[in-house]
């Protein structure tokens, strides 16, 4: 599956809550691969800087309800997921 991957499920969240089109997950043994629609070099470096330098302004219940989301995604009882 092609796209921006992503193994850390709180920049998995914040890309949701940002605008991001989750195009599903991936399995690599034990870990979880977020797969986003990859938006271009600049868009994607913009999101992950804002992200990492905490300037960022997203809504605080949506990015809590998409932790939870993608932890649920976590399970190991949880197939990958292919969203269309």
């Amino acid at each position: 599956m092609d796209g921006f991957k992503t193994s850390d499920i709180y920049f998995a969240a914040y890309l949701k809550v940002a605008g991001a089109t989750m195009l599903g997950t991936l399995r690599e043994g034990r870990r979880l691969i977020f797969v986003f629609e990859d938006q271009g070099p600049i868009a994607m470096r913009q999101l992950k800087r804002g992200y990492f330098s905490d300037t960022s302004k997203v809504h605080v219940l949506s990015f809590v309800q998409a932790v939870k989301h993608m932890k649920k995604l976590t399970a190991p009882d949880s197939e990958p997921i292919q969203d269309k």
